[in-house]
């Protein structure tokens, strides 16, 4: 076989058993490239979900146990707790901090951090971190909300990014009968009145409601307050929930969250919240959902 270069010029001749060892030669070494560079990216992939396993471990950890906030003594009267959180991926971006304020009283703050993933995980463990240190403002929604944003809104700016999160954040307190909250840019929660048979949102009159947190450093932010009965319970939840589809693109919205919880009135909150996650599914038809979700029911002891 006469070999030539590119402008046509003999080189010379190779015999043609020749040139099937040196095709062979080449192409056990194309193979063996990659075959190397699929243990590379095994191996990377492999050391990724190892840690984003890690992150998903302490994300978890960083929830609260519920079933620890109970009464120090036997006559506390403090609400009672359940929660549900389902992650689109290992990690979220969603999240939910409880706080005993007193034997009576408990804080409960939920957010929604913008997309999800390791990023908003990140940005949820540091909300975590500053909700922390505005342990003194605590009892007062309004102060801890503006405090909140500030500190937030700093940090972010010195990373240049853009970016925010969704917030609610509320004081019950049984002995009083009262929840004081505050949102910023967040779902109303839901007011679920046993007694009276009623199941409606919480009334967010103007003033209460600021701007997402991380968008407006100056942003300030007012509270509202609602009676509660005892047996009552509030739901608190992302959007994701709602914003869950089914087939031809509809979302289940507030009215099909209100129609599950009209619908289990006389079952305890735990159950519902169950329910309501089961209800979604079939709704989506069994479709995983595209965005987190985080639910606390956050009750008054009978």
């Amino acid at each position: 076989m006469l070999l030539v270069d590119e402008d046509g010029r003999l080189l010379g001749l190779i015999s043609t058993e020749t040139l099937f060892k040196v095709q062979n030669a080449l192409l056990l070494a194309n193979i063996s490239q990659l075959e190397k560079k699929e243990r590379e990216i095994r191996e990377k992939n492999e050391q990724m979900e190892s840690e984003l396993r890690m992150a998903m471990e302490l994300q978890q950890a960083m929830m609260p146990k519920t079933e620890a906030l109970s009464p120090r003594k036997a006559d506390g009267n403090l609400p009672h707790f359940d929660h549900r959180y389902v992650a689109a991926g290992l990690v979220g971006g969603d999240f939910f901090h409880i706080v005993r304020l007193s034997d009576s009283a408990a804080s409960v703050f939920i957010c929604d951090v913008m997309g999800h993933g390791v990023s908003s995980a990140l940005i949820t463990a540091m909300l975590r971190a500053l909700i922390e240190g505005c342990g003194a403002d605590a009892a007062d929604p309004s102060v801890l909300m503006t405090r909140l944003n500030l500190e937030f809104t700093k940090i972010l700016r010195q990373t240049g990014t853009v970016l925010f999160a969704t917030a609610f954040y509320c004081v019950l307190d049984s002995d009083r009968g009262e929840l004081r909250y505050t949102r910023a840019g967040h779902p109303c929660p839901f007011h679920v009145q046993r007694r009276a048979g009623k199941v409606a949102p919480l009334n967010c009159i103007e003033g209460t409601a600021g701007p997402a947190l991380g968008l407006i450093d100056s942003a300030s932010y007012g509270s509202s307050h609602t009676a509660l009965e005892p047996g009552d319970w509030v739901l608190l939840f992302t959007d994701g929930i709602e914003e869950a589809t089914d087939n031809a693109d509809v979302e289940f919205g507030v009215p099909g969250l209100a129609g599950v919880l009209q619908a289990n009135l006389e079952r305890p909150a735990g159950e519902v919240l169950d329910e309501l996650l089961a209800e979604v599914s079939r709704f989506t038809g069994g479709a995983s959902f595209a965005d987190d979700i985080c639910l606390v029911a956050a009750e008054v002891p009978l």
